[in-house]
C-alpha cells in the first residue's frame, strides 16, 4: 500500500472530514429551519448557523495475507465527532467501521467493509433528545493513474433507527412527546487528486509536496414518515427526501520540519460550491472557503499522527464552523 500513501489515497481512504462537512450542513439546513418556523417575525438573514467540531480518529490496515502478490488487509477505524451551536443543539456521534481491503496491483486497492454509528443530540431552542444508531455497508476503491494523478471513490449506505423527545409547557403542565426516528443515508464521493513536488515542478523548493484535489459529493436522506405519541403525523423541516450536492476543489502544500522528516506542517485552501440541495430555507448560502493548517508527526512507515485545524466560512457569513481533528493512521 506504499503507493497509496505517496499519492494521496491513503489519507483519501481514511478520512471522514469530506462527509462530516456534509452531515453538519444538513444539520445547520435542518435547525435553522425549525428555529425559524418557531419563530415566524425572524428575518431570514438573521438565521445564521455558527457551530463548533471537533474529531478523534484512529484508522488502521492490518495484513492478513500481505506475502502474496494480491495482499489482503483488515481495515478498522474508530472515530468520535461532536457539534456544539449555542443555545440551539449539542451532538455526539460516535462510529466503528470493519472492512476488508484488497489490494489487485500496488497502484490500486477496493475496500468492502460494515459501519455503524451511534448518535445522541440535545436539543435545546424545544428542550428535547434525539438518540439512535445506524448500520449499513460501505465501499471504497483507489487507482494510482501515474506519477501525479490518482482517483478515488467512496459510497456509504446508513439506516439510522432511533427515538426523539421533546418537552412542551401547556397549560396543564409539562407534556413530554415522543416519536420514532427512521432514515437512510446513502452518500456518494468522486475524487481526483494530484500530487506535485521538485521533480515534476522544479521552482518547489525540496522535500515541499504540493496536492491538488477535485471532488463531487453527493449526500441523499429518506426520512420515513412517522406519528408521534399523540397521534399527530410528524412533518420533517424538508419533507421524506433530502438532498446536498457539492463540488469542491483544494491546494494543500505541506514543508517539513528539519531533516529527520519525522515533523511537518501544511497550509491547505479550498472553495466548493453546492451545485443542488432542497434545504436552502432560510440558509441560502451555496459558496464556501475552507481553511485549514496542521501539523504531521511520523512516527515510522505507514504510521502517522496529525493535528488538524479547519475553519468554514460560507461567502455570504450565514453559516461558519471552526474544527478541530486529531487523527492517527497506523498501519500494520
Amino acid at each position: 500500500m506504499g503507493a497509496m500513501g505517496e499519492s494521496g489515497l491513503r489519507g483519501f481512504f481514511a478520512s471522514g472530514s469530506d462527509l462530516g462537512e456534509m452531515v453538519n450542513r444538513v444539520v445547520s439546513y435542518q435547525t435553522a429551519q425549525r428555529v425559524y418556523s418557531r419563530q415566524p417575525a425572524t428575518r431570514p438573514q438573521d438565521m445564521r448557523s455558527r457551530s463548533d467540531t471537533w474529531v478523534l480518529q484512529s484508522d488502521s490496515l492490518i495484513p492478513v495475507a500481505d506475502s502474496v502478490q494480491r495482499p489482503l488487509f483488515v481495515r478498522t477505524l474508530v472515530r468520535s465527532a461532536g457539534r456544539s451551536e449555542d443555545a440551539r443543539v449539542d451532538s455526539r456521534n460516535d462510529r466503528l467501521d470493519l472492512g476488508l481491503v484488497y489490494a489487485p496491483s500496488t497502484r490500486s486497492f477496493v475496500s468492502f467493509g460494515l459501519a455503524g454509528e451511534l448518535t445522541q443530540a440535545d436539543i435545546f431552542y424545544v428542550t428535547g433528545e434525539t438518540s439512535g444508531e445506524a448500520w449499513g455497508p460501505r465501499f471504497d476503491a483507489g487507482l494510482v493513474l501515474g506519477p501525479v494523478w490518482a482517483v478515488g471513490i467512496r459510497a456509504d449506505y446508513l439506516e439510522f433507527d432511533g427515538n426523539n423527545e421533546v418537552s412542551v409547557v401547556t397549560g396543564a403542565g409539562l407534556l413530554n412527546i415522543t416519536r420514532d426516528v427512521e432514515y437512510q443515508r446513502r452518500y456518494l464521493q468522486l475524487d481526483a487528486m494530484a500530487r506535485f513536488n521538485q521533480s515534476t515542478l522544479p521552482w518547489l523548493p525540496e522535500r515541499v509536496m504540493l496536492r491538488w484535489a477535485n471532488s463531487f459529493r453527493h449526500l441523499h436522506i429518506h426520512n420515513e414518515p412517522t406519528t408521534n405519541s399523540l397521534g399527530q403525523a410528524v412533518a420533517e423541516p424538508f419533507g421524506e427526501q433530502n438532498r446536498l450536492s457539492v463540488l469542491s476543489t483544494s491546494l494543500n502544500l505541506g514543508y517539513p520540519l528539519g531533516s529527520s522528516g519525522s515533523w511537518s506542517v501544511f497550509g491547505e485552501i479550498a472553495l466548493d460550491y453546492e451545485l443542488e440541495t432542497n434545504m436552502n430555507f432560510p440558509i441560502d448560502d451555496r459558496i464556501a472557503v475552507t481553511l485549514s493548517s496542521g501539523i504531521v508527526r511520523q512516527l515510522a512507515r505507514g504510521k502517522r499522527m496529525h493535528l488538524q485545524y479547519d475553519r468554514y466560512q460560507h461567502a455570504r457569513g450565514t453559516r461558519s464552523r471552526n474544527n478541530l481533528s486529531l487523527i492517527a493512521t497506523i498501519d500494520f
